[in-house]
């Protein structure tokens, strides 16, 4: 499973760092970086907001970054081998991805968050497929990601309600397959992060069963129900993070001046436009899940609470060795360089 990992890989911010984060590029910028040119991984989905908006409004290039290119990738996760062939410099993808990674010896670390997403994946299935209660998922199959934090959620899920895990029928799909899979009844549910299962639902057909945080099953509807730990992470090679110093500060710098701005409600309706206008997506569907997404970057004790979540589930299901500590592949000096008050827990790794 580790093998196929590798290969195939509004909450606003507190006033003092916005602030500090809006104030032009002079605290992240006073040394020309190492490199003008940034290759990174985006996917069709709200978490590359903040790196869409910033190439859009030139802020990486005011940062010394000239030659920025984004490669789109269907998931967070299949960007991985980018980032180990060099091929890209930046991965933002969901924090079970990188955990796995670390745990098996690859040189990765993480520079931060990029937004905390707990209710983002979501089970949506056939309303034909009667499912009433939770059991009644051991008789369908589920397309879902396996190797992302879709497949935790799944595992989760499983533990809250006491089912079964090898009785529940998950079928490996990346989300554009897995929505063609359910609209064909060849899977009759899907797990996957937004946009996917707005995308599903407007298909009368179905209906919504459980979120990261709520249940919709008819036994507890609306109950506040916690099965995901997801949050999408900011990860580069520790290879170029030790070559490029100054380039990382920058562009962690970048990262932090976009969360705040796109973070600021009097600049939902810009950002969103230039968002969708990229990614030539409805700007209604991209308003409608805004509200799952905070991009809030500290290292904190919820990080590490959602690191952790994703070491447990990945020990649990024997696909890492050991659970260890999360602060040993986070670094944080560059953050801490330009806002301390988003460091309320130092990372140990250093270059």
């Amino acid at each position: 499973m580790i093998g196929n990992i590798i290969r195939r890989h509004f909450i606003g911010l507190a006033a003092g760092a916005m602030a500090a984060a809006l104030t032009g590029t002079s605290a992240y910028a006073a040394d020309k970086p190492e490199t003008d040119s940034l290759s990174i991984s985006i996917g069709p989905d709200l978490p590359f907001l903040v790196h869409i908006v910033a190439k859009e409004k030139g802020w990486f290039a005011d940062a010394g970054f000239k030659n920025v290119e984004f490669k789109q990738f269907s998931s967070g996760n299949l960007a991985g081998e980018a980032l180990l062939a060099d091929q890209i410099q930046l991965w933002t993808p969901g924090n079970l991805p990188p955990v796995a990674m670390v745990h098996n010896g690859i040189p990765i670390v993480i520079l931060g968050s990029n937004a905390v997403s707990h209710g983002l994946e979501k089970l949506v299935v056939r309303k034909d497929a009667k499912i009433e209660k939770p059991e009644d998922l051991y008789k369908i199959k589920i397309g879902l990601l396996v190797s992302s934090t879709s497949g935790a959620m799944l595992g989760n899920l499983a533990k809250k309600y006491d089912l079964d895990p090898a009785k529940l029928k998950a079928v490996n799909l990346a989300p554009p397959e897995g929505l063609a899979a359910l609209k064909n009844n060849e899977v009759q549910g899907i797990i996957y992060w937004e946009p996917f299962p707005y995308q599903a639902l407007q298909n009368p057909e179905m209906e919504l069963l459980h979120t990261g945080t709520k249940s919709y099953f008819p036994q507890n509807k609306g109950e506040d129900v916690q099965i995901s730990n997801n949050r999408t992470v900011w990860v580069a090679s520790q290879d170029w993070v030790r070559k490029n110093p100054i380039a990382t500060k920058a562009l962690v710098g970048v990262l932090l001046k976009t969360q705040a701005w796109v973070s600021d409600p009097a600049h939902q309706q810009e950002a969103l436009k230039i968002f969708s206008d990229y990614e030539k997506q409805p700007v209604e569907m991209n308003k409608a899940i805004l509200s799952n997404y905070a991009f809030d970057p500290k290292f904190d004790k919820a990080y590490v609470d959602d690191m952790k979540a994703m070491e447990a589930f990945l020990k649990s299901t024997n696909r890492i060795p050991s659970e260890g500590d999360p602060l040993d592949y986070s670094y944080s000096g560059p953050m801490k360089a330009i806002d301390p008050s988003l460091v309320e827990i130092d990372g140990k790794w250093k270059p």
